[in-house]
């Protein structure tokens, strides 16, 4: 006999409990891999635009044989389609751990885990012999943020040319090139500094602005542009260093009005002709619009030349009036 007190449990109460506890477990584990992966994923996977670009892309430019490297794969996505396409190794790299461990499911899912490898690292670690079995054919891989450098892009790309490619590999995207255009917007300033509230000078709070540039959406912001869109930047991901670099060019005021800030967007050349840009112009895209705004906005005139000041860095591109 239990002594008093004792409490049995019989072995279903037991596996109901065990079983509660794992649920509970794992739907703990699910709240922090939600946390910690941002909500532009699924953005992006119902990019329909941006699927069928990188789609016809990777397409054109793969044949069978080839080994691929995916480096930022995210859900696979871009690895299905090479495989797709008759890759016959495609080594995925995903470096955030339960997006891999998702990724390796999708691709079960759909059949092709015996050609798609994924490795749950940043592509910096891999090595020829180890992660790949030779140098990769092509590089495909769509790192980029709506102002395109600030994922470290350059670098994946940089380390991938000396690291894990041969001379005749390809590049997925081929080219970059960003537009700029000088452009009033109040409302999208106000979301980034403050000088007074209810009456009370709050301007040293400014000092948690963002001091380089952030996504906005642009069409659903009261704006104006004050100049026309103008080259800003270009890139060939084949032998361009990629380093940073400074540039300055002129831009002629079109319109008087308040300069708050300048934005900014890309164009991808993926090869073959085929573009995809996040331009003010195109609502569909999941990818936003970039904007620098300026602490202290300024006046000026139609007619007028301005010289712009662009310094992009590894991770960044920060742009001045001068």
């Amino acid at each position: 006999m239990l002594p008093r007190g004792t409490q049995w449990i019989s072995a279903d109460a037991t596996m109901t409990l065990t079983n509660r506890q794992t649920d509970a477990a794992a739907a703990s584990l699910d709240e922090t891999d939600q946390k910690l992966i941002p909500r532009w994923h699924f953005a992006m996977l119902n990019d329909v635009e941006r699927n069928d670009a990188f789609s016809q892309a990777v397409r054109r430019a793969v044949v069978p044989g080839m080994c691929v490297l995916d480096v930022g794969s995210g859900s696979g996505l871009l690895s299905m389609m090479a495989t797709q396409a008759g890759a016959n190794t495609v080594i995925s790299c995903e470096s955030v751990e339960p997006v891999a461990a998702v990724a390796q499911r999708i691709i079960e899912s759909n059949g092709f885990h015996e050609r798609i490898t994924i490795v749950p690292k940043v592509s910096f670690d891999l090595i020829v012999g180890r992660d790949l079995p030779r140098r990769a054919d092509i590089l495909i891989t769509e790192t980029v943020d709506c102002g395109l450098v600030g994922e470290g892009l350059f670098r994946i790309i940089r380390h991938a040319r000396d690291h894990l490619l041969h001379e005749q590999s390809q590049i997925i995207p081929r080219r970059a090139s960003i537009f700029c255009a000088l452009l009033e917007s109040s409302a999208i300033h106000k979301n980034n500094f403050a000088s007074d509230a209810s009456g009370f000078d709050v301007s040293l709070f400014n000092r948690f602005s963002t001091q380089g540039y952030f996504p906005v959406r642009l069409w659903t912001w009261e704006h104006r542009f004050l100049s026309e869109k103008v080259p800003a930047l270009s890139y060939d991901f084949l032998v361009d260093p990629l380093l940073e670099r400074e540039v300055r060019f002129p831009v002629r005021v079109k319109i008087t009005g308040t300069l708050h800030g300048i934005l900014f967007w890309f164009e991808l050349d993926l090869g073959s002709g085929i573009r995809l840009s996040n331009e003010p112009g195109n609502s569909q895209s999941h990818w936003m619009q970039a904007i620098q705004c300026f602490e202290k906005p300024c006046h000026v005139k139609e007619g007028s030349i301005l010289t712009v000041k662009v310094h992009q860095g590894e991770t960044n591109i920060d742009f001045e009036i001068e």
